[in-house]
């Protein structure tokens, strides 16, 4: 039996819980194999060096096919070694015979779970939480072990945005790949730092409300949408935006329409105000 905890030896007694139960929590690789298999002795260190060096991206669930005859017949093996990866129950990718270590790694590349660091882990803890200054601290403290982790630069870039570092956000956000950037959470903080951008200029909220109360304009009522859209009050500024594309659709060449789609990308998909209001968007365009 392997130290590593994620390497497993497989019986009858075990086979639910460890393979089919944990496939739904991570992937399985399945490693059919036997004493007198030459090749299975080539193949198996590799196997377990990768789990050992991925930390818990999968399992390894190692099936000695000698002992264990009626499992290896429920999956129909015909030679060793053989190795299956398991999701959600079922087997979704496999081959058979030894191959190299880089071969395995591109293999496992595929099917492999991203394990953030634990730095990053405490960090998303906290931010959780609300507590946006110890997850800043914490990334700090763990510069050196998350330098280059794109997930933690868009953290990073998250926490200066609510923090309200716009320039300091921008810089960060600039210095990610493009994966990152075009990821959901890569195109909502780009959205976010566009908004705070056009606002900048502006003026305060209480200012501009001022000015709106006194001159209920079109263009009045947009300045102060986008100052309570940098300013987070995001109700309230999609409300003007709306009622603006209800009563003055052209103003700016619809800029009040515009200007809601890019807050909903800044929000995300799962966001309850940015939801509401783009149903009733919806509504007011489409019925």
């Amino acid at each position: 039996m392997s130290e590593n905890a994620n390497v497993v030896d497989i019986t009858a007694a075990n086979f639910e819980s460890d393979v089919l139960e944990r496939s739904f929590q991570v992937p399985v690789v399945l490693d059919f194999w036997a004493e007198w298999c030459g090749p299975c002795k080539t193949l198996g260190p590799l196997l377990e060096a990768e789990a050992e060096k991925r930390g818990g991206a999968f399992v390894l669930a190692k099936l000695d096919t000698e002992a264990n005859p009626e499992l290896a017949g429920a999956f129909q093996i015909q030679s060793i070694p053989t190795v299956m990866v398991l999701k959600d129950g079922r087997p979704i990718d496999g081959f058979q015979g030894a191959i190299g270590a880089k071969e395995l790694a591109d293999f496992l590349d595929k099917h492999a779970t991203a394990i953030a660091p634990a730095g990053l882990e405490e960090a998303n803890a906290l931010v959780a939480e609300g507590k946006l200054e110890e997850a800043m601290e914490l990334l700090d403290q763990r510069f050196e072990e998350l330098a280059g982790d794109g997930s933690a630069t868009l953290l990073r870039t998250r926490l200066l945005l609510d923090m309200g570092e716009h320039a300091e956000a921008r810089e960060f956000y600039d210095a990610l790949e493009d994966e990152f950037q075009q990821s959901e959470e890569g195109r909502a903080i780009r959205a976010r730092l566009d908004l705070a951008e056009k606002a900048k200029d502006l003026g305060g909220v209480d200012e501009l409300q001022a000015s709106f109360d006194a001159d209920p304009s079109s263009a009045h009522r947009f300045a102060l949408a986008q100052a309570q859209l940098a300013d987070g009050q995001h109700a309230a500024g999609l409300e003007h935006l709306l009622e603006l594309v209800k009563t003055d659709r052209a103003f700016d060449d619809d800029a009040a329409r515009k200007l809601m789609l890019e807050t909903f990308e800044a929000l995300g998909s799962e966001d309850e105000v940015a939801n509401d209001y783009r149903y009733q968007l919806q509504m007011v365009l489409f019925v």
